[in-house]
């Protein structure tokens, strides 16, 4: 056992640059898969948001009554693709649309208590917005029948922003795809970018493996040390990669939130613990696996 640290830190020591330059080239990929677990995250949350921001308004017909209202509100809340159910009585919208635009108030007030219709702020269920199930939704409640059938048509009108609506689902399917493309080209470039810089340094240590193999070493014994340098690799690679990624979340990504707020929604987030410890993992593994591979292709070419 200490004979083999001895081995590793003696490799370390004659061959530092190469040691840093694998090293380095493993932070720069675990900082690519980094940044994109990190976009994908705040991506996924602000989809969220802007999901949970679709809802339908119901606005109910003339006549209908306080108590028909609360009845109604109470049905609509217990079918399974609504999320929640919000009155808005008469004098709540026409508090609203006052404190908005304080122009209209006079013009409010002399229309009377029962100016702007009272109606139901509906949000559905994050599966249900999509616009086809939204469209469907919309159509069954306008088919909704008034309670005791005594004060006639129930709703004034049923609005949910069809359009707006049917753009941020198709912009949420290409974000999605892009998404895909995107992880998987970072995924390839990574492995890519490790694996041949680590030959690299193997080859240039070709001599020390050859003399090894002369001598009658084992493959143990000559692979050991190399992935063990690797591990050591990995493990500062993936704490410079999260150094990196945290000053990147501190110094970029709240600030552009700050900027953009209302388009972005929910502020963005570090990679929990859980995550940074997958990142470093990743580094390990990446440092381990490359080392073993291209030290066995190397031996596989001596005589």
């Amino acid at each position: 056992m200490i004979a083999g640290l001895r081995r590793v830190l003696r490799g370390i020591r004659e061959h530092l640059y190469f040691f840093a330059v694998s090293t380095g080239v493993i932070a720069s990929a675990l900082v690519l898969l980094g940044l994109f677990a990190m976009v994908v995250r705040d991506v996924n949350d602000m989809v969220a948001s802007w999901q949970a921001d679709q809802h339908v308004s119901a606005y109910f017909a003339a006549g209908v009554t306080p108590e028909v209202e609360a009845q109604v509100q109470a049905l609509i809340s217990q079918r399974r693709e609504v999320a929640k159910v919000e009155l808005v009585t008469s004098a709540d919208a026409a508090t609203w649309m006052t404190a908005k635009a304080p122009d209209v108030a006079p013009v409010l007030k002399e229309l009377g208590p029962d100016a702007l219709p009272a109606s139901l702020e509906i949000t559905l269920q994050p599966d249900d917005t999509s616009p086809e199930r939204m469209s469907a939704f919309v159509q069954s409640l306008k088919a909704t029948a008034s309670p005791g059938a005594a004060t006639g048509t129930l709703w004034e009108d049923v609005d949910y922003g069809q359009d707006w609506v049917a753009r941020v689902h198709t912009f949420l399917s290409l974000l999605e795809a892009l998404g895909v493309a995107f992880g998987i080209a970072t995924v390839v470039a990574t492995l890519f970018l490790v694996a041949n810089t680590i030959h690299l340094v193997v080859h240039a240590r070709q001599d020390e493996l050859a003399i090894l193999r002369l001598v009658g070493a084992t493959e143990r014994y000559i692979i050991g040390p190399f992935i063990a340098e690797g591990v050591l690799q990995g493990l500062i690679g993936g704490a410079m990669a999260t150094g990196v990624l945290y000053g990147i979340h501190e110094g970029l990504l709240v600030r552009l939130h700050n900027l953009l707020a209302l388009a972005m929604g929910t502020p963005p987030t570090f990679l929990p613990g859980a995550q940074v410890v997958v990142l470093v993992g990743t580094g390990v593994a990446l440092g381990a696996g490359a080392a073993w591979g291209a030290v066995r292709r190397f031996l596989a070419g001596l005589p």
